[in-house]
């Protein structure tokens, strides 16, 4: 399966983006710290089962640019490079699945954009509704202030540390969130008593099956070209997000869906992330039944490429 790379300027702004296949078009959304790459599995399993495939590096992440202001990085403005993505490729309706940050992005872009994205799929984070706090506000009030995620909202901080050994934080992050996170370990996500968020992740004692060293290359090598600011402000724009998404929070996802998500991912001990899955129907009434995989951990599309897969071919099969 050949892939292409492309360049385009959407918006003001370089993105790079991979295409392969041909048929419906079915639109890839990474998530945090990741870019096309990780769809690589995807891509060409979907190629196979006859759609159009088109990941791109997301605005601030790998070989696509960004702005410099922090708040620039919304849902809002993700989706609007989606679209002009499609105006540039002369596509008119596509399907979207995104993981992590990028089922952010997805769900989102099904909400608002129907007419464009009409069909979704959501890896790792479920659909949630707007709630009377941000997470980023929410979080403040009553995380612990070591949290990862209060680290990432202070500019400049985070990325200093991750700049300087992208390689060790990357292993040691997809090892910690991942179903292989050895048994007794848990997957801690704070800050250590050294400042770093690298210390408290946990060293992998063997190779990952589904992540090889050449693909850790892959990765490197990205943000030692970009460097983490862009993708960290990904985590610095939730909050204007929220405030955004307030004239659509009484409505509901109206095109089908689907969720699929690991048993063992550290998303899942989130507050009220679980009864957000089990409340799929009552947000997108045309949900199909979440699926869950035994062992799985964050990293859904690596962990179980074959599963994932599958469920991907089946539901656009039925839904594009």
């Amino acid at each position: 399966m050949e892939l292409l790379h492309h360049s385009a300027e959407i918006n003001g702004f370089n993105m790079h983006y991979v295409t392969a296949g041909r048929g419906q078009a079915i639109v890839l959304c990474h998530g945090f710290p990741e870019i096309w790459y990780c769809w690589r599995k995807q891509i060409e399993a979907l190629a196979d089962a006859g759609f159009t495939v088109i990941a791109p590096d997301l605005r601030g992440f790998g070989d696509s640019t960004g702005p410099e202001a922090c708040d620039q990085y919304t849902s809002f403005d993700v989706l609007g490079d989606l679209v002009k993505l499609l105006d540039h490729l002369g596509i008119e309706k596509a399907g979207i699945v995104g993981h992590d940050w990028g089922a952010t992005v997805a769900w989102n872009s099904a909400l608002l954009r129907p007419d464009r994205f009409v069909a979704v799929a959501g890896l790792s984070v479920p659909l949630t509704p707007r709630g009377p706090n941000s997470l980023p506000g929410m979080l403040k009030r009553t995380a612990p202030p070591n949290l990862y995620m209060l680290y990432f909202l202070e500019p400049g901080v985070a990325e200093r540390e991750l700049d300087a050994d992208p390689r060790t934080f990357l292993r040691r992050l997809f090892y910690t969130n991942s179903g292989n996170l050895a048994e007794g370990l848990q997957p801690n996500m704070m800050v250590a008593d050294t400042g770093r968020l690298t210390d408290s992740l946990h060293e992998p004692d063997k190779p990952l099956s589904w992540l090889t060293e050449a693909d850790l290359d892959v990765y490197t090598q990205a943000y030692e070209r970009s460097g983490f600011r862009g993708a960290l402000n990904t985590y610095r724009s939730l909050h204007r997000s929220w405030e955004l998404l307030a004239a659509w929070e009484d409505l509901a996802v109206e095109i089908p869906a689907l969720y699929i998500g690991g048993t063992r991912d550290i998303v899942q001990t989130f507050p009220g992330m679980k009864e957000a899955i089990q409340a799929m129907k009552v947000f997108a009434p045309k949900a199909e039944q979440p699926i869950l995989l035994d062992g799985v951990g964050h990293w859904i599309q690596h962990e179980a490429a074959e599963e994932t897969n599958e469920a991907l071919a089946a539901f656009f099969k039925k839904t594009l």
